[in-house]
């Protein structure tokens, strides 16, 4: 029996999508091998999000938690420690290591202390660490902290990589200098639904947009400005459910706009009625986290309006089911984008056009899954050594705490 640790800050009940992702990741291992014991290390952490209805699979091991404040320093180095403990704490029991981007830096302690001990590691990038740092004006890349643990990072490469999208694979295997086997696996996944009964908002004759889910550091707030206040409340429907850092420079510029619905929540099965899905994504962001609203989107077989680089992800993946909306860094050729988009959205066949293609891209994705397990998979059966020609490790405790 192969011993496998799954390591994420959260885990269900929590409801961060992150540890969604981790909880989706055991089950799909366990049904393909029944020869893998999975353990999960997350941190019991509050979250302001309440608790998820999803059930724990795995054996589950929870740690405490060493800061939940606001303090951003104390947070940093609180997180920083949690991470080492989390890969610590792990080792004796793992035959093979997975870890996913919570804490920040959770890679580089799983690339540093891995290695030692000659412990596959395989390295599930849904955010990328330092880089976020710097993108998010935190650090400098030239700061030498910066500097030392970037090469710490480069320096121990994962032994295989779960990676968002052809691109930032790309961009992964340059960084670290070395043709690392990868499987393609989209965070955003999701069964399309819906609701016979159309919601309250939703009006045949109009275009309806959302932004569903975060405004923060690696979005955009003058993307979702601009489009509002272009919007003609007789023809479009604008649905805002947000939170993050910059939400309220969106809403307090937007919320009294005609066109505007605030939401508190828009259930899974109401997406489908949404035509048009909003995503941002800024130039220096690209390649460090791949929007998964905007898997969602396609899954739920809506176009998408796309702010961001041409190379990222997002639009190499989806750019027939998207409109294109330039930088707000260059605000005239981003605002006649919207205009461009709105008035061609007046045409049904455009839109529908659009939709069209974003189901062929939904199928698309449900196979990109299963190919993406099968392949993570197949890694462990022929990469993981029996456990008899392993180092003894311990056996894993039975823990069952949320």
């Amino acid at each position: 029996m192969k011993q496998i640790i799954i390591i994420n800050r959260y885990y269900p009940p929590n409801p961060a999508i992150s540890g969604h992702s981790a909880c989706e990741m055991v089950q799909e291992l366990s049904k393909r091998n029944n020869c893998l014991k999975l353990m999960i290390r997350y941190i019991h952490a509050p979250y302001a999000g309440g608790r998820s209805s999803i059930e724990s699979p795995g054996v589950l091991g929870g740690m405490s938690s060493i800061y939940n404040g606001k303090n951003k320093i104390f947070r940093f180095i609180g997180n920083f420690i949690e991470g080492y403990r989390l890969v610590r704490m792990s080792l004796p029991y793992a035959d093979a290591i997975f870890t996913l981007t919570d804490p920040p830096l959770l890679n580089f302690w799983a690339g540093l202390l891995c290695a030692k001990r000659k412990i596959p590691w395989i390295y599930w990038a849904l955010d990328l660490y330092p880089e976020a740092f710097a993108a998010a004006g935190i650090v400098s890349r030239t700061n030498f902290c910066y500097r030392q643990i970037n090469h710490v990072v480069q320096s121990h490469p994962p032994d295989f990589l779960i990676a968002l999208g052809m691109q930032q694979a790309k961009y992964l295997k340059t960084k670290f200098q070395t043709d690392i086997p990868f499987a393609q696996l989209p965070c955003g996944i999701i069964q399309p639904s819906k609701n016979k009964m159309p919601p309250d908002w939703h009006d045949k004759n109009k275009i309806v947009f959302a932004y569903v889910g975060n405004m923060g550091e690696a979005h955009d707030p003058e993307f979702l400005i601009q489009l509002t206040l272009n919007m003609d409340p007789d023809h479009h429907i604008c649905l805002l459910s947000l939170y993050g850092a910059k939400s309220e420079i969106v809403l307090s510029a937007v919320r009294n706009h005609k066109s505007v619905r605030l939401m508190d929540h828009i259930p899974q099965a109401h997406l489908s009625y949404i035509d048009i899905h909003l995503v941002s994504l800024l130039p220096d962001w690209t390649h460090i986290c791949v929007p998964s609203k905007a898997v969602s989107a396609i899954c739920s077989g809506g176009a998408i309006a796309f702010q961001g680089e041409f190379n990222s992800d997002t639009w190499q993946m989806f750019h027939s089911a998207a409109f294109y909306v330039g930088p707000s860094k260059y605000p005239k050729k981003m605002i006649q984008d919207i205009k461009t988009m709105l008035q061609s959205c007046r045409s049904s066949s455009n839109l529908q056009n659009k939709c069209e293609q974003a189901q062929r891209y939904r199928d698309k994705l449900f196979d990109m899954k299963q190919t993406a397990y099968d392949s993570i998979a197949s890694y462990l059966a022929r990469s993981i050594k029996p456990a008899s020609t392993q180092p003894i490790r311990q056996k894993l405790p039975t823990i069952q705490t949320n």
